[in-house]
């Protein structure tokens, strides 16, 4: 019954407040331990039965792990920079252009406002992200133990999917990319809105008058594990690269033997043809200088999370959460794996709606501490202490919100089940992300999902709401 409605196997959840306690309680508890950075790939396991553990430990509030700077000769990256702020941060677009492009597409608004740049290199899906991205920019991440601290080269890091080199008792605490004059490429190919790539393609190089002197290809999610090939473009000029695209394509993937994955995206033949295409694409637009360009908007400062306003407190096997609603602190005692969105529509917040269950339809948007999150990938413990806004919250008494009328006047309401989490996400992604709503943009941004299919007023709306809330005349 459990499995059936969503939710993970009974486990412990402890809240770090520094890295110090969560070295020490990973050294505690070890092998029965995991750590929760942003939980947007480790929720849906557990949640599907496919992983269990005895300790989630929080770490969301260390805040001394979310940075972005220029130290010596390296772009510095604390591993709970989310990755919204890796896609907008300023000096990211400016010296790594290729891992603020990858991070703009991973998932939606939603997951990048929580999932974390560590988090994402730690649990190792062989078809995430950053990985073509920091393999082909030679970067590396920094691992604490208790009294220990080391540096791994991404490329090594990672052993296998979902197996790192990092140990039971460790943490990762920073990624350093080299600063460098390197130019790059990021190809990206998915089937779903907001699903992992079944394809990516990076290509990062430094030329000297017109002629390549390094080159790094690295190819991710087609493999079991993603693959570097190094200098092969070395000695060519960017128009002979061009010219000989298809052939080097060729040459690497015939080359390759590892066995391509299969998913139910695509089989394991089509992988390596898409991305076969995707690097004598990259490859045309190196001859063309058509690079990976940064995307507006840009952040200078990246984002905190709100510590807690208050401390767990255990009851026996339950645990003592009080959670912030629209400007109501409820209190409960609850299982620690019991979801936010359940807690929410056990007290009442029936717009708050059960969708996918694995964090793709976004119906159960909410807002925490202002930013959109998905409310079924949330334990309520780790929303306790916190301030969570839903439908009822935007609106001041009988007013609607310009959201809401612009819903209204475009006909986006539909049959109403997945409007709240579009109303919600949309809210956030208008007010913290993007107030123009930029088209390019904006479809990397919501994905939520419409069980009717009204995509198109939806999108009105959305544009219409962005002109409500700017001041102009829609």
């Amino acid at each position: 019954m459990s499995y059936a409605l969503g939710l993970p196997r009974g486990f412990n959840y402890l809240r770090a407040s520094s890295i110090d306690e969560a070295l020490k309680l990973l050294s505690e508890y070890g092998g029965e331990a995991k750590v929760l950075a942003g939980g947007m790939s480790l929720m849906p396991m557990l949640k599907l039965r496919m992983m269990e553990v005895k300790y989630l430990i929080d770490i969301l509030s260390l805040n001394e792990l979310r940075y972005v700077k220029i130290d010596g000769n390296y772009l510095r990256i604390g591993a709970l920079t989310t990755h919204n702020d890796v896609a907008m941060n300023r000096l990211v677009n400016e010296r790594a252009k290729v891992l603020s492009e990858s991070a703009w597409h991973i998932a939606d608004v939603q997951v990048r406002n929580i999932g974390t740049i560590g988090g994402s290199l730690a649990h190792a899906d062989p078809a995430a992200n950053y990985y073509p991205a920091l393999i082909a920019l030679d970067a590396e991440v920094v691992i604490r133990g208790v009294g220990t601290e080391r540096v791994v080269k991404v490329a090594e890091f990672y052993k296998g999917p979902y197996t790192t080199d990092l140990g039971p008792s460790e943490l990762i605490t920073e990624v350093r990319i080299p600063v460098s004059s390197l130019n790059g490429v990021y190809e990206f190919f998915r089937r779903g809105g907001a699903s992992f790539p079944s394809a990516i393609v990076t290509v990062t190089y430094q030329e000297k008058e017109g002629v390549i002197t390094s080159s790094r290809i690295s190819i991710g999610a087609v493999y079991p594990e993603p693959v570097l090939i190094k200098d092969n473009l070395a000695g060519m000029s960017t128009k002979e690269v061009g010219a000989k695209a298809v052939d080097i394509a060729n040459s690497i993937f015939s080359s390759i033997e590892a066995k391509p994955l299969e998913d139910t995206h695509a089989p394991g033949d089509y992988k390596i043809r898409v991305a076969r295409n995707m690097l004598i694409k990259a490859l045309a637009n190196i001859a063309s200088g058509t690079l990976s360009k940064p995307k507006t908007p840009v952040r200078e400062v990246v984002s905190e999370w709100k510590p807690a306003e208050d401390k767990l407190e255990y009851v026996g096997d339950l645990v003592r959460v009080r959670v912030n609603v629209n400007g109501q602190w409820i209190e409960d005692l609850v299982e620690p794996r019991l979801l936010l969105v359940d807690f929410l529509r056990r007290h009442g917040f029936r717009e708050v709606r059960r969708g996918c269950d694995e964090g793709k339809c976004g119906a159960c948007t909410v807002l925490f501490d202002g930013k959109a999150v998905k409310s079924c990938m949330i334990p309520v413990a780790r929303a306790s202490g916190h301030y969570i806004t839903t439908i009822r919250g935007l609106s001041k008494g009988v007013e609607l919100h310009p959201i809401q009328r612009a819903f209204i006047e475009e006909f986006a309401m539909q049959c109403g089940y997945c409007t709240h989490g579009f109303m919600m996400v949309t809210y956030d992604y208008l007010t913290n992300i993007d107030p123009a709503a930029d088209d390019e943009v904006l479809k990397l941004s919501i994905k939520n999902i419409c069980r009717c299919t009204g995509y198109v007023n939806i999108i009105k709306a959305i544009k219409r709401a962005s002109k409500y809330l700017s001041g102009a005349n829609p």
